[in-house]
């Protein structure tokens, strides 16, 4: 995983309705109203969905890792419920890096964005779980749940708007948000509209050298056919033999031989400037709403509406062609054949359009029946993708002319290169699933009661992509899936039941779930797990899991394009290289095996104190994993000379990025989890008989930190070779360190607060066909900060400035970015830090006014 996958982007969270539900089903919603003073702290973000109900804790019978109550979530300073995802990333990520799985009061939902789509002001406290407790929401015990407990009565209406801006400048992000929320009782209603606007990233607002590996130029350079020799006589001139020299920048000089003999061997690059983006401009509006409510007297529901449509703007850069030019042509100073290599700066750049719309709709019903509550959940989600990419000019007729002696060395007629061919893409993926869970406490033995939870699931995956181009293609793929599951916690010993005490509280689980899936068969996962609590605040939790998952419907389905004359870097010879891309599905994809190990201990030193501490460790083998190999080295492209293919001459002629299945994957990792929420300072003395308890104005905290040891992580693509060792120099893309971890913390003192964030990335090698084309990466802090302040306080007299809040946050304060150097110490040309990085420090400012 590279680290901008570890580091960046978490973005969902889920919330449901139905207070009452509980409260009806289970009678217990006056012990579930009394509300948590616990906080905890963690970090991060981003997830699955499953929530709705009272304001229900969820630590029933496994104790949670961290809870963050009122005084937390006000050190967060959140802004979304995405900023709170984010913050608590480190705490909610499971061992094996898993997304975690998003409750509602306790209950599940139909959709993240029941979550999503509330404000932080509406959240009571938040529950993290460890894994074991997903069982009773009817999921692998292989995921976090992290529970949202919201406020009883709220209404609220909010106005946002931010802009960002890289620093230095470059990009800059409008964002503007409006939202509406009412809670009462069991009742909620959610509504939110979101406008956002970024600007394209040119190469010409980096410092980019061009790169000397790409032989086109606005001019071009000449080479000989076959990469040969160019001309016997210009070699004399030279003094060595010539394969490439410039075309001379002086027209009056390009019909002089000498005059190519003076940058003999040394192409010409071209810098792409204001031709080609880093990053594409994007534009995106999101409406959402959200509506829960009781349904007769022992249920209730919820139902989700949304709608997203995202245009992504780029510019590729001009286009590149190979001219032939004769010996024939007037223009041409030499003896032989000559093949001229140049960017055609005289048509439009090549540019590419993305658009993608979602439509998703959702609902959930829940209630109770005998003791047997019960959630259905339904959902219905489109996707539809339009994509239109320039690939190439058609050369024919420039080729003709040049024959009948145009002018190679200058701008051809525009007449010449109107024929441009262009591939485009459509895409249409449709979902529909539906899931049904009950769950009780059926039996009773001496050391308590044992959970049941039962789950039927069946679902239907449409997808049709087609592309329309060189290369036409057309593929529909539809697939039909049903599952059944059963997940059971039995109490063996029980503390305050007084069976067997001197061990304190054991408790072990079991689930398996049968699932049929069209084309490829029954598919079964299976899960054994224990959870041991030897004395108060210490519970050590292991999870034994294995996995069958069939293909992503995208991977298989994604329509075939070949992309010609794209400079990608080879990390065997450490050069970039000119290649034909492969890109789109696989429908020869295999289901994934997969089997994990793990081990946990949740300690809670005092008893008074949130203060957590949660070493885990876990190995996971898998079997047929579904990836792209994005980058090798020599050793991995010796495995897939069909993916990499080269050349007589030894250079790359095409890379595939499809995605294929790798043979086996073995990881093992550990970490560690220190998280402490609570205030600063004595707490205020108690008050008097009769008097209403004091105020409590002392600032609040939150604070973590998550080292993270990756021990082992080796690779098998294909069954009999050699192991890719992907912490000891091997890579399939992006950068691995040995170690890394997460550190944040926030503190808020009436309505003034700040936050931090830190992500660690150790050093790393990659190792080359040589030591001199060995890679570096070095060790590197990313460091973000936020501070923000209530508007109302600085002008207490104006009115419209109550309840307003401004936000400035900095992120990647340091301009961490990474900057691989090779055995002679130099940056590859495509490795450059702000290609592969091209944002590097942010600062984002934003109103939020809140009615």
């Amino acid at each position: 995983m590279s680290r901008r996958n570890v580091a960046p982007h978490l973005r969902r969270a889920a919330l449901a309705v139905s207070g009452a539900m509980l409260a009806s089903q289970t009678g217990t919603a006056a012990a579930q109203e009394q509300p948590s003073s616990s906080p905890g702290p963690v970090e991060g973000g981003a997830l699955e969905v499953v929530v709705t109900g009272v304001r229900g804790s969820a630590a029933k019978v496994v104790a949670p890792l961290a809870e963050l109550g009122p005084d937390a979530l006000a050190a967060i300073g959140a802004q979304s419920i995405d900023d709170i995802n984010r913050a608590i990333q480190g705490q909610t990520t499971s061992a094996d890096g898993a997304d975690p799985i998003l409750l509602l009061n306790a209950q599940r939902v139909s959709g993240y964005q029941e979550i999503q789509s509330l404000p932080p002001e509406a959240i009571e406290r938040i529950e993290i779980l460890p894994e074991p407790a997903a069982l009773r929401y009817g999921f692998p015990p292989t995921r976090r749940v992290v529970n949202y407990i919201t406020k009883r009565r709220f209404a609220q209406t909010e106005v946002r708007v931010a802009t960002t801006s890289t620093l230095p400048t470059g990009r800059a992000t409008e964002n503007g948000r409006v939202g509406l929320t009412r809670l009462k009782g069991d009742a909620r209603l959610t509504a939110n509209l979101d406008v956002t606007h970024s600007d394209p990233l040119l190469w010409s607002e980096r410092h980019i050298l061009p790169d000397p590996d790409v032989p086109y130029d606005a001019i071009g350079n000449v080479v000989g056919v076959g990469g040969g020799e160019i001309d016997p006589q210009l070699s004399t001139l030279a003094g060595t033999p010539v394969t490439v020299a410039p075309v001379p920048s002086d027209p009056a000089a390009r019909g002089s031989l000498a005059a190519y003999a003076e940058g003999a061997n040394r192409a010409r690059a071209f810098p792409l400037g204001r031709t080609a983006t880093l990053l594409p401009g994007t534009d995106t509006i999101r409406a959402e709403t959200v509506l829960g409510a009781p349904v007769g007297a022992t249920m209730s529901g919820s139902l989700n509406l949304s709608v997203e449509h995202t245009v992504d703007r780029a510019l590729t850069g001009p286009a590149p062609a190979t001219l032939a030019v004769p010996v024939s042509n007037p223009f041409s100073p030499f003896d032989t054949t000559v093949l001229l290599d140049r960017y055609l700066t005289e048509a439009a750049p090549f540019a590419s359009r993305n658009a993608r719309t979602t439509v998703a709709a959702s609902g959930t019903v829940r209630g109770a029946v005998a003791g047997w509550r019960w959630d259905a959940t339904l959902s219905l989600n489109q996707v539809n993708q339009r994509a239109t990419n320039d690939q190439a000019i058609d050369l024919s007729a420039a080729d003709a002319a040049i024959a009948a002696g145009a002018n190679p060395f200058g701008p051809l007629d525009a007449t010449l290169l109107d024929d441009r061919l262009t591939d485009r893409t459509r895409q249409r993926t449709r979902t529909l699933d539906g899931k049904l869970v009950v769950s009780n406490d059926p039996i009773a033995l001496p050391a308590g009661r044992v959970t049941v939870t039962a789950t039927l699931e069946a679902g239907r995956i449409s997808a049709a992509s087609s592309l329309r181009g060189a290369e036409p293609s057309e593929y529909h793929l539809g697939r039909t899936q049903a599952e059944a599951g059963l997940a059971v916690n039995l109490p063996v010993t029980s503390r305050a039941e007084g069976v067997l005490p001197v061990l304190g509280d054991v408790s072990v689980n079991a689930s398996a779930n049968v699932r049929h899936v069209e084309t490829f068969g029954t598919l079964t996962d299976t899960t054994l797990g224990a959870a041991w609590t030897p004395i108060p605040g210490v519970q050590l939790l292991y999870t034994l899991r294995r996995s069958e998952t069939a293909p992503d419907p995208v991977q298989l389905s994604a329509p075939l394009r070949s992309v010609p004359n794209v400079p990608v870097y080879d990390y065997g010879s450490g050069r970039t290289q000119i290649v034909t891309l492969l890109l789109g599905g696989n429908p020869d994809l295999r289901p994934e095996h997969r089997l994990v190990r793990s081990l946990s201990l949740t300690w809670k030193p005092f008893a008074k104190s949130e203060l957590r501490i949660n070493p885990s460790y876990d190995v996971t083998r898998v079997r047929n994993q579904t990836g792209v190999l994005a980058y090798l080295n020599g050793r991995g492209e010796a495995v897939v000379p069909d993916l990499y293919v080269h050349g007589a001459d030894g250079d790359l002629v095409s890379v595939s990025y499809r995605p294929i299945n790798f043979d086996e994957q073995h990881q093992r990792r550990f970490q560690v989890s220190l998280t402490s929420t609570g205030r600063i300072g004595r707490p205020p003395a108690a008050a008097g008989a009769g008097s209403p308890p004091p105020t409590d104005r002392r600032p609040s905290y939150y604070m973590g930190i998550t080292p993270i040891f990756a021990l082992e992580n080796r690779l098998r693509l294909r069954p009999g070779t050699p192991s890719l060792d992907l912490i000891r120099g091997d890579t399939i893309g992006g950068y691995t360190p040995r170690y890394s971890g997460y550190a944040y913390g926030g503190a808020n003192a009436g309505g003034y607060g700040g936050t931090f964030g830190a992500f660690y990335g150790g050093a790393r090698r990659i190792r080359g066909d040589d030591p001199a084309s060995d890679l570096r990466y070095n060790a590197e802090l990313v460091l973000s900060l936020s501070a923000y302040a209530p508007v109302g306080s600085l002008l207490p007299r104006q009115p419209w400035a109550r309840k307003l809040q401004l936000k400035l946050e900095v992120a990647n304060l340091l301009d961490a970015r990474q900057r691989p150097r090779n055995g002679d110490g130099q940056v590859p040309a495509r490795l450059q830090t702000d290609i592969i990085d091209p944002l590097g420090r942010t600062a984002t400012v934003s109103l939020r006014k809140l009615f």
